[in-house]
């Protein structure tokens, strides 16, 4: 791949192999690179610098300030733009200097003491690395394939979630050089030995990128807290750069930074994966691994609150089941940071911050600016007002619910990145035209690289740098629509032109269920750029794509409508919330209303085979495993932790004493004689007999089953079985889902219960719950 071709894309540096840059701002910069076996460092110096509209905040500098003199403490350059844009590129030898005097000026010019540059639209700066990069051209990892990336992945094992409340008993080790250990620390007395024997390992490994899951939201900031318990300091970085760990921002939203290397946590990577595919059962490690197929065989689990009780019995079994936690996330890391990593390529960012950052103003937004200061052309400012009218945003439409057969799914491919390529649709204030030619040489590229992929043998180095290279260029240009509509936090914003994209967007989508249902297709659901619909019955998979391209010749040069899945049923529930069974036996759960990492699990594997059977047709099988269900409940045949619910804490003790109001998971915390607990904690409750809501003991298994058995038959019947009305009459559905298991009378036998097909009762227009596919 030839990276140099286009500078706007992929910067104009060729140095190669960038793994970190840590830069400040006096405008000193340290980037590290491999070389070799190794790693060698380069120090460097650069002009802070930023945009600015006018010179007015900077007249007190008198004659410090020079144009175009890179040598004089503070300078300008006039860049050409048109009337409104940030036409001065002010620069200075020391970043801090050159803030304090535009806050002076402006303080003098507004009258008020102005106290950040982020309240002025007057300017556009960015951090000191990004900074760096914008300037020199270069980005991380140029002709340096991942493999040669050395990462380090380590786990804590605590005590206790919060650091003021417990300690480190141990932490796993591993990298991609092969390397594991495990870090104990028995007694109390011996945790400041390991907190030091980690930080120096680090130090011995010296790996570009540290790794783990959560890393950023409980590793981190609890290595931090034991640190300053026991006065010690973390030093994890890189030499020649500070060894300390650095904090950026506050709360629940602080990120940590090293010099020297990558801080990666594969919890971000999860939630964006999660984000387009909606199918993980959780965000925990455990289910992602499960889901991934990287669990190995034997994995060793424990519950969270288990850990530490278990290592006191058993401290073998937690020392497999910690370096199971560090391969895991290596496996995971390897699956879900390769797009990151081809992203960094391209963006002038770091590493760490491409991968947890949002595509649209984390990494479209540098990469339009990084343009406009190649070309030496002014800024565009045209940051939006307050919002207005809403946004329109795309089509979606619910044709019909209930059990559909023979269902197929078409979309158009890169629908709002080939209309922004097709009709030139882009920001009005971008007179260089960049955005539009990041989207469709991007475009292009991807789909090169989606050639490529396909044409290498599966698995090899090769193929998998082009698919992470495709799945890098898909996120960046799926993203740009959303840029466009993304208001006060987007720079280059322009609302028309998002919904210029979503108007036509509509168009297309309403001219693909016509076309398909004017051949015969029953329409299900349209969402954005795909639909679901149902074939008459004899129809084959050739059929189905015939089908397809017949109504992909209508559609607008530049739009590619594509066969994106077959299905033997469908179960439609509302609007985004289905159940799809492929032909291949696998069911697919999609929407909040049929799924949640916050269900009971009893309940939750419950639906799953419910809907499993109602797509089977099997009814009488429904019926049974309902049945099944109620008389495990009854005899307290689940353990705890199977109706046990999951609940993230969203208040502090003093909030939720203030709320006014009662709440099961707090109620449950303050029973159990806790009145300290952090914001953001993950604890499990179950209801007890009596309607007492309880802490799922550390020891589950050992703990009696004093559940409340009505409440939970009644969750399993009004909630869960709920959620399958839908698919059935109103006689049929209660006699399916009624307690008693003696049939009626007057009932008609589960044979000729047949669920609601799509197709018998669909109309023309969307059914309930459904939205118009408006022009």
């Amino acid at each position: 791949m030839d990276t140099g071709a286009d500078p706007w894309l992929f910067g104009w540096d060729p140095t190669p192999a960038i793994v970190s840059v840590w830069a400040d701002r006096e405008g000193r910069a340290l980037v590290w690179r491999r070389a070799g076996e190794g790693v060698v460092c380069e120090r460097a110096r650069f002009r802070p610098w930023l945009y600015a509209a006018h010179l007015d905040d900077l007249a007190h500098l008198g004659r410090r300030l020079r144009p175009g003199d890179p040598q004089a403490p503070f300078s300008y350059r006039e860049l050409e733009g048109p009337e409104g844009s940030l036409r001065y590129l002010v620069s200075a030898r020391d970043g801090r200097a050159l803030e304090r005097a535009l806050l002076e000026g402006a303080s003098r010019r507004l009258g008020r003491e102005v106290s950040d540059l982020e309240a002025l639209d007057d300017y556009y700066r960015v951090g000191p690395v990004e900074q760096y990069l914008m300037q020199t051209g270069r980005t991380y990892f140029r002709d340096l394939p991942f493999a040669r990336l050395h990462r380090l992945q380590f786990d804590l094992e605590t005590t206790a979630l919060d650091p003021r409340q417990g300690r480190v008993f141990m932490a796993a080790v591993r990298d991609s050089q092969g390397f594991e250990q495990v870090l104990e620390a028995p007694r109390p007395e011996d945790e400041p030995r390991l907190l030091e024997a980690l930080c120096a390992l680090v130090r011995e490994r010296d790996p570009d990128v540290i790794e783990n899951h959560n890393l950023m939201g409980f590793d981190l900031p609890f290595l931090e807290g034991r640190a300053r318990a026991l006065g010690l300091r973390l030093e994890l970085g890189r030499a020649p750069g500070p060894a300390g760990l650095a904090r950026l921002g506050e709360g629940r939203n602080a990120r940590y930074s090293v010099a020297g290397r990558e801080m990666l946590d594969t919890l971000d990577a999860t939630w964006r994966v999660d984000f387009v595919v909606r199918a993980l059962p959780s965000h925990g490690l455990k289910d992602v691994a499960r889901f991934f197929g990287v669990a190995e065989e034997g994995r060793v689990y424990l519950e969270g609150h288990a850990v530490y009780a278990t290592y006191r019995a058993d401290p073998e079994q937690v020392r497999r089941y910690a370096l199971q936690d560090v391969r895991e996330v290596d496996a995971i890391a390897r699956r879900l940071h390769a797009s990151a990593f081809a992203l960094a390529r391209m963006a002038p960012r770091r590493y760490e911050r491409v991968a947890c950052a949002g595509t649209a103003t984390g990494i479209l937004e540098p990469m339009l600016v990084r343009a406009y200061l190649q070309a030496e052309a002014a800024l565009p400012c045209s940051r939006e007002g307050p919002p207005g009218e809403p946004h329109a945003g795309g089509g979606l439409a619910l044709f019909a619910t209930g059990v559909a057969e023979r269902v197929v799914k078409a979309d158009v491919a890169s629908l709002y990145p080939s209309l922004i390529r097709t009709y030139g649709i882009g920001p009005a204030c971008d007179y260089l035209g960049a955005f539009v030619h990041l989207v469709d040489r991007l475009t292009g590229l991807r789909l090169e690289h989606k050639r490529q992929a396909q044409r290498l043998p599966k698995g090899s180095l090769e193929q998998g740098e082009h698919e992470a290279m495709q799945a890098a260029m898909k996120l960046l240009i799926n993203s740009a629509y959303g840029y466009l509509g993304a208001g006060r936090l987007a720079w280059f914003a322009d609302r028309a032109a998002a919904d210029a994209i979503t108007r036509r967007g509509r168009e297309v989508l309403r001219q693909v269920c016509e076309g398909l249902r004017a051949r015969g297709a029953t329409l299900i659901e349209a969402d954005t750029d795909g639909v679901y619909f149902s074939v008459p019955e004899g129809w084959d998979e050739a059929r189905e794509r015939a089908l397809v391209a017949e109504v992909a010749a209508t559609l607008p040069a530049g739009l590619r409508l594509e066969l994106d899945g077959r299905y033997r049923a469908m179960f439609s529930h509302e609007v985004k919330n289905y159940a799809l069974l492929g032909y291949d036996g696998r069911l697919t759960v999609r929407g909040g209303a049929l799924r949640s990492s916050r269900s009971e699990p009893f309940a939750e594997e419950w639906l799953r085979r419910a809907l499993r059977s109602l797509l089977e047709g099997d009814v009488a099988g429904l019926r049974e495993g309902f049945l099944e269900a109620v008389r495990r409940l009854q005899r307290r045949g689940y353990g705890l932790e199977e109706v046990a619910a999951r609940a993230k804490l969203s208040k502090t003790p003093e909030q939720y004493a203030q709320a006014g109001r009662s709440e099961a998971v707090y109620e449950a915390l303050l029973a159990s004689g806790r009145s300290r607990w952090a914001v953001g904690e993950r604890v499990r409750i179950y209801r007890a007999a009596g309607g007492v809501w309880r802490l799922l003991p550390e020891d589950p298994e050992a703990a009696p089953r004093d559940y409340d058995v009505g409440h939970y038959v009644r969750l399993l019947r009004e909630s869960y079985a709920e959620r399958l009305r839908k698919a059935f009459g109103d006689e049929d559905f209660e006699r399916l889902f009624r307690l008693e298991e003696q049939p009626g009378l007057f009932d008609a036998p589960l044979e000729g219960i047949e669920p609601l097909r799509v197709g018998a009762t669909a109309g023309a227009g969307p059914a309930r719950g459904g939205g118009e596919l408006g022009r």
